[in-house]
């Protein structure tokens, strides 16, 4: 099996083996951002390196540093999924995600908390 680079800093990787995705620290540290049906299809970090993001069957946001892994997930509730094509960082917590038909809307990622861990779907 062979991991697919997504996204890639100077710190992190995030990757994906088929429906699986993960986020691989320098220092060995790995975490699951979790399962995608089909392929994530995209993913970016953070210029700050504070967080990133997956998408493709919905878009799961994870933190990076001190909160290592923990996930927080949008879009990807039954009759409320998005299929995501496109990211890009608006600003230090603010992202815009291109939906399958083009148009992008902006999402507010901070704060990710405990009590909305939601690891895979």
């Amino acid at each position: 099996m062979t991991q697919q680079e997504l996204a890639r800093s100077a710190v992190y990787i995030v990757q994906h083996e088929y429906e699986h995705a993960t986020v691989t620290a320098a220092d060995g540290r790995q975490a699951s951002v979790g399962e995608f049906y089909g392929d994530p299809a995209v993913a970016l970090i953070d210029g700050h390196e504070q967080w990133c993001a997956v998408a493709g069957e919905g878009l799961v946001i994870c933190k990076l540093g001190g909160k290592f892994g923990l996930c927080q997930a949008y879009y990807r509730q039954p009759g409320a999924v998005r299929w995501i094509t496109g990211l890009r960082q608006t600003g230090p917590f603010t992202l815009e995600w291109r939906d399958e038909e083009g148009v992008w809307s902006t999402l507010d990622v901070e704060p990710v908390d405990a009590s909305a861990y939601a690891p895979g779907r």
